[in-house]
């Protein structure tokens, strides 16, 4: 007999961990006590908070079901690195179950006639650049770094079961859009597809190529090649003119502002899916583009209706302007939307995007979850807005998890 069918579908409770990973995220989902981690920001995220985590829960019998790495990039993989790193014969937890994509995943071979197919640079071989895993912060601005092997070969090394659900290929829409993970749990990709992993490998590519490098057969020892090139892209710097007279910040003005498309490679490669467990809902971004977005969720909801109703939203890129689009807003809506950001490095969330959250109609209150005291707060936590808008705010404290219970 399935478990919720023992249960009645309105009284279990998933429980949501949002930990303290600076500008990044880390992220546990406890649901009927089947556990998923989503990324593990920066190593001092997993040595601080995951480590102890993952080992109470270890020493309950418990392991983690699914390890989800939504991208390559600093503030997401290094604390996963450490993780696998250290978790030799399941030293930390036992992890089921790992999504990540990697170099050996997503290698098409370079174009017959291009610049790239007909290079003769220098052998890979040579490469003696190491990924960088970022683990402290220094005065707030500077990140402090190590350099080791990419997660890649440390996944590798102890025969995780890895992307199995994808036939051990890329983690990809095309390989597999929904997963059933227990009788009970579904997950629905909605990000990347073939397209967007084709184009991170043409960054990495092009990047080999100027730095002089030939890229060529598929060698697996390019993983960590790969993986320090990838997390060097940059996010990118576009002006978004604000519309706001006179110094008066008016929040349906900002939510009208033009809306230009985050499109860095490696935030198009990043993993997103709903979680689904009865009748309850998940939307779990990462730092996809949400053109993708719109378009994955029509064809995984084709019959609506729209808005989609989630339990929890946690927002794409950090509450970034660049990756929560007015459309994408038109067709999901939640009473919970997740900020994960201590706001530093880059400044998110921006004020836009909470402007096209807030400002649409609605019956019921949302809520702004936010695991930082972040600088923006003072600014929203208005009471002529929170009672015009209809939202309220909660605030961590940056030390211990931010837990919400659906």
């Amino acid at each position: 007999i399935c478990l919720l069918n023992r249960r009645n579908m309105n009284k279990f409770t998933i429980s949501i961990y949002v930990y303290p990973a600076l500008n990044g995220d880390s992220i546990l989902i406890d649901v009927l006590e089947t556990y998923l981690l989503i990324d593990g920001g920066y190593v001092n995220t997993f040595n601080t908070h995951l480590r102890p985590a993952l080992a109470e829960l270890n020493a309950k019998g418990k392991s983690i079901s699914h390890l989800i790495v939504t991208h390559i990039d600093g503030d997401h993989i290094s604390g996963i690195n450490r993780l696998i790193k250290d978790n030799t014969a399941s030293a930390i937890i036992p992890i089921d179950n790992i999504w990540h994509n990697a170099y050996r995943h997503i290698q098409p071979h370079a174009v017959a006639g291009s610049v790239l197919a007909t290079f003769n640079g220098k052998s890979l071989d040579a490469f003696d650049r190491k990924p960088s895993v970022k683990e402290i912060v220094l005065g707030e601005k500077e990140i402090g770094a190590e350099q080791g092997s990419a997660l890649a070969t440390y996944i590798a090394r102890d025969g995780y079961a890895w992307n199995t659900a994808f036939d051990s290929k890329a983690v990809c829409i095309e390989n597999a859009a929904v997963i059933n993970i227990s009788p009970e749990i579904i997950l629905r990709l909605l990000s990347p597809t073939k397209e967007k992993l084709t184009r991170l490998h043409k960054i990495w590519q092009k990047e080999l190529y100027l730095l002089g490098y030939a890229v060529k057969g598929d060698d697996t020892r390019f993983d960590d090649a790969f993986e320090f090139v990838l997390a060097q892209e940059k996010e990118a710097k576009i002006a978004v003119e604000k519309n706001v007279s006179h110094g008066i910040v008016d929040l349906e003005e900002l939510a009208a502002a033009e809306f230009p498309e985050d499109n860095t490679a490696t935030n198009g490669s990043s993993i997103a899916f709903v979680l689904e467990a009865g009748e309850k809902k998940i939307l779990m971004l990462g730092d996809a583009h949400p053109s993708l977005i719109v378009e994955q969720l029509k064809k995984q909801y084709p019959q609506g209706p729209f808005p989609i109703r989630f339990n929890l939203i946690k927002l794409s890129h950090h509450g970034s302007v660049l990756n929560t689009s007015r459309e994408l807003l038109e067709i999901i809506d939640s009473t919970a939307y997740v900020f994960s950001t201590n706001g530093k490095i880059h400044n998110h969330p921006d004020l836009e995007t909470i402007a096209r959250i807030v400002t649409r109609p609605t019956n019921n209150q949302r809520t702004l979850y936010f695991n930082y005291p972040i600088a923006i707060i003072p600014a929203i936590d208005n009471v002529e807005w929170k009672t015009k808008y209809n939202y309220n705010i909660v605030i961590s404290d940056g030390d211990k998890p931010l837990k919400i219970d659906l």
